[in-house]
């Protein structure tokens, strides 16, 4: 039995179930926090999995991973460590994340995981399946949002808007703008199958209207820019020579001049696409930058934006509008990476983009005929990047834009791949798609009822179990916390916060629902406990010079802290005496 492609063949298994999973996976009864948590747990589980089958034959697999893959994820691990240790944040804020993103090590690290995991198959026919999956698995996300647009959602959401299982319109409007990209692909790919063509353009004819109903521009922006990019794909295989570039090239370049000015609400475009939100995100991006600054070596911490956001924001921002708007995401990916990490961890991250993009450049210059499955890939990883320069890493939109990177570096590896299993990429031209087809899928039959060796089988399980119990302890912290807030009893629910995985978030809630109930003494006593835990907490800081007698040395003391942590803010802060 051949080790290597069975371990290979169970890898692209996992990866083509992860990220549906990921889409639909949602605790809306039991948590408190029903999206992010989840798919958290859907993602770790997997990818530590993942990890652990190829570290299970490291020597076989090394060779599919190349030496620049191997360094940058090398790289990215350490730094994450590294900032875990060094950064200074609580430990377990940077573990699991803030409330509602995490995205810390665990995420960070599972993403990393799956990235590795789809690079290393190096199976053209894998990958076509894998374009295929992201399309189809879109299907019931689109049904689920139509029955929301019909008001029949069955789940009581708190918010009564069209986001399916994405928490958010935002993300959910850029995940149908990738989807449509590849469905547009698959439309214009002459060998694709007739029923695949008619099932893309009817979820490309009904994913681009529920965008547009969203209100959200984020949807929009990603397949524009992904469907920019397919024209020129085409354009290149019908026409022979580059002329085609000169005109194409100066659209593109008026079309992204237009978007900018837009985003600065200037120019045609700009009733179409600024809305107040774009002037926030610049104020969020504008502090992660200036985290990157103040920190550029372990950065803030992971998912620890929220904490130092008051203090990098500026007096600008601060004055334009309410003091405590805050957030907890520069609303950048790359700012996110940068300012919570620092530098290093986004060098090693844009090393794996560069990797990415010379991949395609290689896999482009084989052939000019337009190909609709790497021609997917490619644009939709582009316009996954376009909604990374304005949102965040949220789990579920994230863990494919993580998955198309590896499978562009993957496909770059199909150009020179001729094992002894596989047709050679020349036998594939010559014998046709249906050949292909025939051969993996007879490949994948016999590899479907082999079983791993037992101590592949072992590390497996071990992987998988380390990846569940980091998910499922705050999973469980937080199923813990909602169900003592519907006792709305003040003891019950500071006993499920001081449970391991709980978030300062949950402890300020409780904080804010004892002094509800006018236990002053007793929210000393929390806003103390918060504090010592997380010594940037601004809400447990004003609650306590809120409460401190005035002139007190506990109340100036808070004041003080007040100041440092937000030091251009004239509202919200109490006096000392």
């Amino acid at each position: 039995m051949n080790i290597e492609k069975l371990l290979v063949y169970r890898i692209s298994q996992l990866i083509l179930l992860v990220g549906p999973l990921t889409a639909y996976i949602a605790s809306p009864w039991a948590n408190y926090d029903a999206i992010s948590l989840p798919k958290m747990l859907a993602i770790s589980s997997i990818g530590f999995l993942v990890i652990s089958l190829v570290m299970s034959q490291w020597s076989i697999l090394k060779k599919r991973i190349g030496k620049v893959l191997l360094f940058s994820s090398l790289a990215f691990i350490t730094f994450l460590i590294l900032t875990l240790l060094f950064s200074g944040a609580p430990l377990d804020q940077q573990i699991w994340g803030s409330f509602g993103r995490n995205t810390g090590l665990v995420t960070y690290s599972s993403l990393f995981f799956l990235l590795i995991g789809t690079a290393i198959i190096r199976e053209a026919a894998f990958y076509e399946r894998l374009v295929r999956v992201f399309v189809l698995s879109s299907i019931p996300v689109v049904i689920y949002c139509f029955v929301q647009i019909a008001g029949k959602d069955p789940i009581g959401w708190s918010e009564k808007r069209t986001f399916a299982t994405f928490g958010n319109v935002n993300f959910l409007s850029a995940y149908l703008g990738m989807v449509a990209i590849s469905c547009l692909s698959l439309i214009l790919g002459k060998r694709i199958p007739g029923l695949i063509r008619v099932i893309s353009l009817l979820i490309l004819a009904s994913s681009i209207p529920i965008v547009f109903s969203t209100g959200s521009i984020q949807g929009l922006m990603v397949f524009s820019a992904g469907a920019f990019i397919l024209s020129g794909l085409v354009l290149r295989s019908l026409i022979k020579r580059n002329y085609w570039l000169i005109p194409y090239g100066v659209i593109g370049l008026s079309l992204l001049i237009s978007v900018l000015l837009a985003l600065f609400n200037r120019g045609v475009l700009a009733p179409y696409i600024f809305q107040i939100s774009i002037l926030l995100r610049w104020d969020y991006m504008h502090a992660g930058l200036e985290m990157t600054t103040l920190k550029p070596f372990f950065g803030v911490g992971l998912d620890s934006y929220g904490d130092w956001y008051r203090q990098a924001r500026g007096e600008i921002t601060t004055n334009r509008g309410s003091a405590d708007r805050i957030s907890n995401s520069a609303h950048n990916i790359f700012l996110d990476i940068s300012s919570n990490g620092g530098l290093p961890l986004i060098l090693a991250y844009l090393s794996v983009l560069v990797l990415a993009i010379f991949s395609s450049i290689q896999f482009f210059k084989r052939s000019r005929q337009f190909d609709p499955i790497f021609s997917a890939i490619f644009a939709t990883w582009i316009g996954y990047q376009v909604q990374a320069l304005i949102s965040i890493n949220q789990i579920a939109v994230g863990v494919w834009g993580w998955i198309l990177t590896g499978a562009l570096i993957g496909m770059s590896g199909t150009i020179h791949s001729n094992n002894e299993d596989n047709l050679s990429n020349l036998e594939i031209e010559r014998e046709g798609k249906s050949a292909k087809e025939a051969h993996y899928k007879s490949m994948n039959r016999k590899l479907r009822t082999k079983l791993l060796p037992p101590q592949i089988t072992l590390l497996g399980f071990l992987g998988f179990s380390v990846g569940a119990i980091l998910s499922i302890i705050p999973l469980t912290a937080d199923m813990a916390y909602k169900k003592a807030s519907q006792t709305m009893a003040i003891d019950q629910m500071i006993s499920a916060t001081q449970r391991i995985g709980s978030t300062a978030f949950h402890r300020e809630l409780v904080l804010e629902a004892a002094l509800k109930a006018n236990l002053t003494a007793q929210g000393g006593e929390i806003a103390l406990s918060l504090i010592e835990e997380y010594p940037r907490d601004f809400y447990a800081w004003k609650i306590l010079a809120l409460i401190s007698p005035l002139g007190s040395q506990e109340r100036v003391r808070a004041v003080d802290t007040l100041i440092s942590l937000d030091p251009f803010n004239k509202e919200t802060i109490p006096p000392k005496q």
